[in-house]
């Protein structure tokens, strides 16, 4: 057993065994937690004005501490930004993480100090043992693992906003750094083609067990642009350099350059490979040992996964295990899955609170939370399917995340859930979470930058080919330059408006969208065949965004062309 293995099994089996503990007694873990966080933060503004001081039991926290959502706080949450302190937590933010709005303003999510603490960081390390458990040997060579970089701005406070797991691959000690191929300085390379190259130019090389990346879609991509720069990596491998067709910073070039020494004996492993493959360059081949890959399997990103047999195991052999990575967003690391079997993972009751409302009851009254019947960690039911709601110690409280999920069972008392949906208003390929507000807005700018004029429209995600579909009925004639023109300003403001959409497009996980031109009248009929059914008139009516692609046998009749990015 290498070094470093014993030290990943040392710590994350301490890990371990805290996170079993505390899914002995859910109903205490939360109740002790909750309490802890309003005690903690009684004095600060926000603990103040829903009377923290005077909350002693959950009644009293469900009874005085309002649902609420980023809106809610926007205004509070920019004066943090701008260097407010006490607003939501005592503790200052030491940095926050970015994530898109509904709107286009993108929201800046908290990070305290404790958001650093044991309970937070038992999760991976507990995810890390239960894995080791299954797949003895992940710890014996390499971790591949993708994070995004640590600091990508900063707020005018002059606090950096970013991703916490960047920070941490970062600033991993000299001993635990030794198992990651990969130089944190690539994952700031600006340039989305060239940071994929480096990635692969490090990996191939290596005898990597352990694969780990939350998307499967990156998964994908790297494997597709290893065997598309094939030559040039087998290369750089043989000759211990990086290709200079890439645009790469020179300050991270130079550092990447010091690193890599020539590997003949490699590069004709890889090379051999390639010709057995007629051409091919597959990770079954350059990772002949790998045991295990970490990313999500659920969700609207799950079928990505069904493609990995084509990459890694082409044979029908050796198929890799896949293991989920949980429920997780800008906002919570919300659950460790703690085996390979299906994408439930084990609430993360040790440190973040959880309430649910069920769906149904939430949708039949969606403005009115003072209505919904809410229910704990503890009173929650397996098969039921709810919207979870989170508290944290970052300063969310009680914070509408809306997101679906559903109960799949229990690991001792705490429940496992597995993430099924974005909620109301919103849709998810591969982790953009485009909203209606969005879709609207992309299509006033489009329509005012090409002096075109939409009548009607509707949004589809398209899941099965990773794009989106817009169906548009304009007001009037419109030649083909000037539908183009509105497609290509549709996609471009949303970029512009959507961080995280304008990431998946650069980094090519999300496809160009496609106009669907639509005959006149379509959205009469639309309307009418739904009254027909049995909705009534003022019911009746197209949904702007959805994230359920309509039947081709119900569309054709009312396509009237059909205009693609690339034509």
């Amino acid at each position: 057993m290498s070094l470093t293995s014993l030290v990943f099994g040392l710590a994350t089996k301490k890990a371990a065994q805290r996170f079993e503990a505390a899914t002995l007694d859910t109903t205490t873990t939360q109740r002790e937690l909750i309490l802890a966080m309003i005690r903690k933060n009684a004095e600060t503004e926000y603990g103040r004005k829903h009377g923290f001081g005077s909350i002693e039991t959950l009644d009293d926290w469900q009874r005085e501490v309002p649902i609420i959502s980023y809106e809610d706080i926007k205004a509070d949450m920019t004066r943090v930004t701008e260097g407010a302190q006490g607003v939501f937590t005592v503790e200052d933010p030491i940095m926050f993480a970015q994530t898109s709005g509904t709107t286009g303003d993108p929201k800046y999510i908290p990070l305290t100090p404790s958001c650093q603490g044991q309970a937070q960081g038992d999760v991976m390390r507990t995810w890390l043992h239960t894995a080791q458990r299954a797949h003895p040997d992940i710890f014996s060579s390499k971790i591949l693992s993708l994070v995004s970089p640590a600091i990508e701005g900063h707020v005018p406070s002059g606090v950096p906003f970013g991703s916490m797991s960047g920070q941490m691959y970062r600033d991993q000690n000299w001993l635990v750094r030794r198992a990651y191929p990969i130089p944190y300085p690539v994952f700031e390379i600006a340039d989305y083609e060239a940071k994929y190259y480096a990635i692969m130019r490090a990996g191939v090389a290596a005898d990597v067990r352990l694969l780990v990346t939350a998307n499967p879609s990156s998964v994908l991509k790297m494997s597709e642009k290893a065997d598309q720069f094939a030559e040039e990596i087998i290369r750089d491998v043989r000759d211990g350099t990086l290709s200079q067709n890439f645009d790469i910073e020179p300050e991270i070039r130079r550092t990447l350059t010091a690193r890599f020494k020539p590997d003949p004996g490699r590069a004709k492993e890889l090379a051999d490979a390639r010709s057995l493959r007629g051409g091919k360059l597959l990770p079954a081949d350059y990772w002949k040992r790998l045991s295990l890959i970490g990313c999500w399997k659920g969700g609207t990103v799950g079928h990505y996964v069904d493609k990995f047999g084509d990459w890694f195991d082409p044979d029908g052999t050796r198929p890799i295990p896949v293991r989920d990575m949980g429920y997780l967003s800008s906002e919570v690391r919300g659950s460790v899955p703690l085996s390979d079997e299906g994408s439930e993972g084990a609430l993360t009751i040790a440190g973040n609170f959880f309430e649910f409302v069920e769906v149904d009851d939430l949708e039949s009254k969606k403005d009115d939370w003072s209505s919904w019947n809410v229910f704990t960690a503890d009173q929650i039911e397996v098969g039921k399917e709810y919207y979870i709601f989170v508290s944290t110690t970052g300063g969310l409280y009680r914070y509408d995340i809306n997101d679906v999920i559903r109960v799949e069972g229990h690991y001792n008392t705490d429940p496992q859930i597995v993430f099924l949906r974005k909620g109301r208003g919103m849709t998810n390929i591969t982790g953009e979470k485009v909203s209606v507000n969005q879709v609207i807005l992309s299509v006033q700018l489009a329509s005012k930058a090409t002096g075109t004029v939409p009548g009607h429209f509707k949004a589809e995600a398209d899941i099965a080919r990773g794009r989106y579909l817009f169906r548009v009925e304009f007001a009037t004639q419109v030649d083909d330059t000037h539908r183009k023109a509105f497609l290509r300003a549709l996609d471009d403001n949303l970029k512009a408006i959507n961080i995280e959409y304008k990431a998946k497009r650069d980094s090519e996980r999300l496809n160009a969208p496609i106009l669907h031109v639509m005959r006149e009248g379509w959205y009469e009929r639309a309307r009418r065949a739904q009254a027909a059914a049995g909705k009534r008139v003022f019911q009746a009516k197209t949904e702007v965004l959805t994230a359920n692609k309509a039947l081709t046998m119900d569309i054709k009749p009312e396509l009237e062309a059909i205009v693609e990015m690339s034509d």
